[in-house]
């Protein structure tokens, strides 16, 4: 069993080996080590590696720093440009989600503005009945612009829902011609 081990407080790499036949729990680092780092490391093998292996079920049980092992500064550079890689694709990743949240915002806003203002032909069109081709036309109209807010918007909307009560009514009258 052999592991590599990441200690973040102190950038450090390590390598552990568990031999069960002499019982033996060694590591390496990818470079000296201080005093600190070392009890850090160990108490950290002992309690959560050594648990994992008979090292606690025979005798004797041994923990061995072995010392540097180059190769493992080349597997902390593989590491760091993962972590560096996985860092920005995270960030492009909520960069993309804000530009599309930017875009759903400004378009929601822009659709909702043109419904407004076409409900604003709607009731001129109303007032003025011999007009009814530019009403029909401005229904039409409504409808496709309610259609482009509701797939931009979170909150979906119908033709009924946000025409006024009282221009609904007009538009049922038997004197305006749909």
């Amino acid at each position: 069993m052999a592991e590599l081990l990441y200690f973040t407080s102190s950038d450090l790499m390590i390598e552990v080996d568990y031999k069960q036949t002499e019982n033996l729990l060694s590591y390496f680092s990818h470079r000296n080590l201080s005093f600190d780092e070392r009890v850090i490391v160990e108490q950290y093998l002992l309690t959560n590696v050594a648990v994992k292996t008979d090292y606690y079920k025979k005798h004797p049980a041994l923990l061995n720093y072995s010392g540097v092992k180059v190769t493992l500064a080349k597997d902390l550079n593989q590491f760091h440009l993962k972590n560096t890689i996985k860092s920005l694709k995270d960030k492009e990743q909520e960069a993309d989600v804000a530009v599309k949240n930017l875009i759903d915002s400004s378009m929601s806003t822009y659709y909702f503005e043109e419904i407004g203002s076409k409900i604003l032909q709607i009731r001129e069109a109303v007032s003025n009945p011999s007009n009814t081709k530019a009403l029909n036309e401005y229904q039409h109209d409504l409808r496709d612009l309610i259609e482009a807010y509701n797939a931009y918007s979170e909150k979906k909307v119908s033709y009924d829902g946000v025409m006024p009560k009282d221009l609904l009514f007009s538009l049922d009258q038997p004197c305006v011609q749909l």
